[in-house]
């Protein structure tokens, strides 16, 4: 992946020079939980966005869509009579740049 966030291959032409073909650019999404009465109703929000992780047992699915249409969806969405609740998922704000010292103390390890 490049800096600018799209995937590409590197081709070789039949003149010896490197190109770059793209493949597709990645597109930013936003992740929304929602809440069902019942299980049955998923047909109905597979066409808002892609379905990632449904819960039959709790009855809640997670949801990405993109993230310019999360204000809108927000507004339509618990207007449906089968929705109980939307919640936005916040797992992009979270840190991921995990730096530090890997090394453990054996005094500190709990086994």
């Amino acid at each position: 992946m490049s800096s600018d966030g799209h995937f590409f291959d590197i081709l070789i032409n039949d003149k010896n020079k490197l190109e770059r073909k793209f493949m597709f650019k990645k597109e930013e999404r936003t992740g929304l939980i929602v809440y069902l009465y019942y299980n049955r109703d998923v047909k109905k929000i597979e066409t808002i966005g892609d379905i990632v992780y449904h819960s039959k047992k709790h009855r809640y699915l997670q949801l990405y869509i993109p993230t310019e249409q999360v204000e809108e969806t927000m507004q339509k969405l618990p207007k449906e009579k089968y929705v109980k609740q939307v919640r936005v998922c916040h797992i992009q704000e979270l840190d991921t740049d995990f730096v530090g010292n890997l090394f453990r103390d054996k005094e500190n390890v709990n086994i």
